[in-house]
C-alpha cells in the first residue's frame, strides 16, 4: 500500500524535523457496509514527534490508541464504525493532527443497511363472535398488507415505516373452527415476507346430530346419522376406534348425513366416538357375553398327584376360560421381594386370600397355596379372570404334599436334582456316593421361620427350615442322610431344597429311584437320580 510522507517546513528546535508516514495512507476513500466495522490506522513517526487523532462524527470511535487520543513517536489507533442503522448511507472522516498540521487520514462512507421486516407476534386467537385486535410491523422499509380470507379485515393496508396493523374478524357462524393470514411484504422482494396467523374458533351450537349418541348390541351393526347445520358451512367425520367406521358420507357442506358400520364385539363392553369438528357422537357398544371359566382340577405342581394340598405348596389348577390363551410367566413386585398375585388378568383365591402366581394361562394356572390354610380341613378354591368368577373347587388341607420336580416337568423320570459341585444331575453327570446333592420339591408344608406368601427366601441365615418332620430321603431304596430341609435361597417360598448325602452302599446307576418322605407323607414314585 502506498504510504505518504509528510515533512514540515517549521522547525521545531527541541524535536528536531518532523514527519509522519501513515498506513493505510492518508486520504484514502473507504466504503464499509451498513454492520459494525472496525480496522486499525498505524502512525510512523520519530520518537520526538507528537501527534493526535479526532473524528467528525458521533459514529467513529476510537479504541486501542495512546491516552487522550494523543501520541508521540511511532504508534497505532483503532477505529470502530457503529451499525449504521439509518435508511440511507452516511460519511465521516478521521483527522490526524501533526505537529504544525492537520490532514485527513480516512474518509469513510457506510452504506445504508439492508431491508428489514418482523413482527412484534405471530398469531392471535378469537373466539366464536369475532373481534378486533392488532399487531405491530417492525421495518425500515415501505410495506403492503394482504389477505385472502374474507372474513379479516386489515387497516391499512400499506406503510413506509414501522407501524400498527388493526384488524377486525367477522363472526364465525360454522361448526368447524378457522385459520386465516394477513401477510406483511417488504417492497424490497428480497426481504421474505411475514404472516400474521389468526385462528377462530367454531361454533359448535349450530351442529346437531340425530341421533346424538349410539347404545349398539354386541352383534355387527349398520346405520345412519343426520347432520343439520349451517347453509355453507363444510364438516367432516371420522371415528377414534378401529371397529366403527364411516360408510359414506364422511364429509359435507350445510345439511346431509352419513353412514355407519359396527364390528361385532367379541369381548366385553367398549366405547368409541365419531368426531365432527369439536362436536363428539359417543358410542357405547354392548359386551359380548363372557365365556363361563371352569375350574376342574387341582394338583401337585412336581408330582401332578391328586388330593390333598398342603400350606405353601406350588399347584397346578387345570380347567378352561381362566385366563389368557398366550401363557403369562411369573412376575416380581416392584420391590423385587414378592411373586404377584395377579398375571394377566388372573387371580387364584384359596379361602377370598389371592395366592402368589408362577404361571397363569387359559387352561393352566400355578399358584403357591397361602400358608393360612395351615391347620384347616379343606380350603376353597376360585379362579378370577377379566372380572368372570368360576366354580369352587373343595380340596382337603394336610400338613405336608411332598412332590419332586423333574427334568422334563412329567412328575416322573429324571428328578430336578443338582450334584454337589452344582451341576445337573443326569446320566452323563451322575452323583458320586457319598457326595451330597440337592432335591427340588414342593409341599414341605410350613417353616420356620414362617414364611410370607410368595415371598422370595434370603441367600443367609436364618433359612426357613420344615417345620414337619421328620424329612428323609432314600435312594435306591436305602436310607440318605439330610442335611437340609427347607426354602430354597432365591426362590419363592415353596420351593423345598432338601440337601442329602447319596449313601456308599447305593447301588450305582443312571436311573436310581429317589423318594422324599416328609412326616407322614411320601413323594411320588418314578423319580430317579443317575450315582456312579
Amino acid at each position: 500500500m502506498m504510504r505518504l510522507l509528510l515533512v514540515f517546513a517549521a522547525a521545531v528546535p527541541a524535536f528536531g524535523q518532523c514527519y509522519y508516514l501513515l498506513t493505510p495512507a492518508a486520504t484514502q476513500l473507504l466504503n464499509i457496509p451498513a454492520p459494525t466495522y472496525t480496522a486499525t490506522i498505524q502512525v510512523d513517526t520519530p520518537v520526538e514527534c507528537p501527534w493526535d487523532f479526532r473524528t467528525n462524527v458521533s459514529w467513529i470511535t476510537f479504541s486501542n490508541g495512546p491516552q487522550n487520543n494523543q501520541g508521540t513517536g511511532p504508534g497505532s489507533f483503532t477505529w470502530t464504525a457503529d451499525a449504521n442503522n439509518f435508511p440511507s448511507q452516511r460519511q465521516g472522516v478521521v483527522i490526524v493532527d501533526g505537529f504544525g498540521t492537520s490532514f485527513t487520514a480516512l474518509q469513510v462512507t457506510q452504506a445504508a443497511p439492508s431491508c428489514k421486516l418482523s413482527l412484534a407476534t405471530a398469531s392471535g386467537n378469537f373466539g366464536v363472535a369475532g373481534g378486533s385486535g392488532s399487531f405491530d410491523i417492525q421495518t425500515n422499509c415501505a410495506w403492503s398488507a394482504t389477505t385472502s380470507a374474507l372474513w379479516i379485515a386489515p387497516t391499512p393496508t400499506s406503510g413506509s415505516t414501522a407501524a400498527s396493523v388493526n384488524f377486525t374478524i367477522a363472526p364465525n357462524s360454522c361448526v368447524a373452527a378457522r385459520t386465516g393470514t394477513v401477510t406483511i411484504f417488504s417492497f424490497d422482494t428480497t426481504v421474505a415476507s411475514a404472516p400474521f396467523q389468526i385462528s377462530q374458533d367454531g361454533s359448535p351450537g349450530n351442529l346437531t346430530l340425530s341421533p346424538s349418541s349410539l347404545s349398539p348390541p354386541a352383534t355387527a351393526t349398520t346405520g345412519g346419522v343426520t347432520v343439520t347445520t349451517g347453509s355453507g358451512c363444510a364438516w367432516s367425520v371420522f371415528s377414534d376406534v378401529s371397529w366403527l367406521h364411516v360408510t359414506s358420507g364422511a364429509s359435507g357442506t350445510g345439511n346431509g348425513g352419513f353412514g355407519y358400520s359396527i364390528d361385532a364385539n367379541p369381548g366385553p363392553a367398549r366405547t368409541g366416538n365419531l368426531h365432527l369438528g369439536t362436536l363428539l357422537l359417543p358410542v357405547a357398544q354392548q359386551g359380548a357375553p363372557p365365556p363361563s371359566i371352569q375350574l376342574t382340577l387341582g394338583v401337585n405342581a412336581a408330582s401332578y398327584a391328586q388330593g390333598a394340598v398342603s400350606p405353601g405348596e406350588i399347584v397346578a389348577l387345570g380347567g378352561s376360560n381362566m385366563g389368557p390363551a398366550q401363557g403369562v410367566g411369573a412376575q416380581l413386585t416392584p420391590d423385587k421381594k414378592f411373586l404377584t398375585t395377579t398375571l394377566g388378568g388372573v387371580q387364584a383365591l384359596f379361602d377370598g386370600v389371592p395366592a402368589a402366581l408362577t404361571y397363569a394361562s387359559a387352561a393352566q394356572v400355578n399358584a403357591v397355596v397361602p400358608y393360612g390354610v395351615a391347620g384347616k380341613p379343606n380350603t376353597q378354591v376360585q379362579v378370577q379372570y377379566q372380572g368372570g368368577q368360576s366354580n369352587t373347587l373343595t380340596l382337603a388341607v394336610q400338613d405336608a404334599a411332598p412332590g419332586i420336580f423333574t427334568l422334563d416337568a412329567s412328575g416322573v423320570g429324571p428328578g430336578a436334582i443338582l450334584n454337589q459341585d452344582y451341576t445337573l444331575n443326569g446320566r452323563f453327570r451322575p452323583a458320586a456316593r457319598g457326595a451330597a446333592i440337592q432335591i427340588f420339591c414342593t409341599g414341605g408344608g410350613v417353616t420356620s421361620p414362617a414364611s410370607a406368601d410368595g415371598s422370595i427366601t434370603g441367600t443367609s441365615e436364618p433359612f426357613p427350615r420344615l417345620v414337619t418332620q421328620p424329612v428323609t430321603v432314600t435312594i435306591g431304596g436305602v436310607p440318605a442322610q439330610v442335611l437340609y430341609s427347607g426354602g430354597a435361597p432365591t426362590s419363592v417360598a415353596g420351593l423345598t431344597q432338601i440337601n442329602a448325602v447319596v449313601p456308599l452302599t447305593v447301588t450305582p446307576g443312571a436311573s436310581v429311584p429317589i423318594t422324599v418322605k416328609v412326616g407322614n407323607w411320601q413323594s411320588q414314585a418314578g423319580v430317579t437320580v443317575a450315582v456312579q
